[in-house]
């Protein structure tokens, strides 16, 4: 933690002081401000100067023992902000019981996330925010980094906008970077396909970096994709992977077999669609937690698009809807 109360009720901020004033603090009775119970000034040697709960029950309102990334990126993220804006450090904000690492202007929440949780704590925290209002911004550090693999709780910490496409925020402390990964995709083989763009901490406002999803973008993503599909399905099936299972019970159904195709038309694909779904059931809009609306329309003008094209040229969503609908 790096705020707390003091007895007179103000919140006292680490980050706004000097050593001598922190000294006093160790004079001080000081409270958390989420549960009111005691918390006292730690300066060691490892980690920056922080608050911590004296008692050994945990407050459900805080995170105890945060990491020596979480400090210094929430540290370096508050001080980014408070050049341009009004930002507010583990402000708790009672109607949702809840302590946002920073809040923003008032209204957007920000979540460093440097190590795992639970998908149900995630989207409990996700919608606290946003039934009372708040956009919130998930940005993860170094665990959670997003690599070649989609993990179900990566899949819930996707953004999606009709210019980047999915996309998805990490942090790097060492090299001190925000980064942007977007047009991702996937494909059949549960690769992941994406595009990056890194910013310096302090080089451009943060608050405008982090609208950049919403901007137009006109780059393309191309892809090399696996030669041999066929015989990455057989061995799925092979060794009875549930999912493929699935798949191949459909192609039973309508007469087919998945190991007699000849040629996969689209081997890969947005997040969430299966293109050898498609011809058997309607694209539906999937129920990732940060992704609030109905991307169907997108699901359907990739599927048309490609049947004519290659799908080794990726393109953002609001391209497709373009080259599709002109007007």
């Amino acid at each position: 933690m790096l705020v707390a109360m003091n007895e007179q009720g103000k919140v006292i901020n680490l980050l706004e002081m000097d050593d001598s004033e922190r000294s006093v603090l160790a004079r001080q009775a000081l409270v958390c401000p989420a549960c009111k119970s005691q918390v006292r000034l730690k300066n060691g040697r490892v980690k920056a100067p922080h608050f911590a709960h004296i008692s050994l029950k945990a407050c459900r309102h805080q995170a105890e023992n945060e990491s020596y990334q979480h400090l210094a990126l929430k540290t370096a993220l508050y001080q980014w902000f408070a050049q341009t804006e009004t930002v507010q450090i583990e402000h708790f904000l009672p109607a949702l019981q809840q302590t946002p690492d920073l809040l923003v202007n008032g209204t957007l929440a920000i979540e460093i996330q440097c190590s795992h949780l639970s998908i149900q704590r995630l989207r409990e925290r996700t919608k606290a925010y946003q039934t009372h209002g708040y956009p919130v911004v998930w940005l993860m550090g170094k665990d959670l980094w997003l690599g070649s693999k989609l993990s179900a709780l990566k899949q819930d910490l996707l953004y999606f906008s009709q210019n980047a496409g999915f996309y998805y925020w990490e942090l790097d402390l060492s090299c001190r970077k925000i980064r942007l990964r977007y047009l991702i995709h996937e494909d059949l083989t549960g690769k992941l396909h994406y595009l990056t763009r890194d910013f310096a901490f302090g080089s451009a406002n943060l608050l405008t970096i982090l609208r950049c999803p919403f901007k137009p973008i006109t780059a393309k993503l191309a892809v090399h994709l696996p030669n041999d599909l066929t015989t990455f399905i057989a061995r799925q099936l092979y060794y009875q992977n549930p999912k493929w299972l699935k798949i191949q019970a459909l192609y039973y159904q309508n007469g087919q077999n998945l190991l007699t195709l000849t040629s996969i038309p689209l081997p890969i694909a947005p997040l969430g669609l299966n293109p050898l779904l498609a011809s058997f059931q309607a694209p539906q809009s999937p129920d990732f937690c940060q992704v609030t609306r109905d991307i169907s329309d997108y699901y359907r003008q990739f599927l048309v698009y490609h049947v004519q094209k290659t799908a080794d040229i990726l393109y953002p969503p609001s391209l497709y809807r373009q080259m599709l609908d002109p007007r």
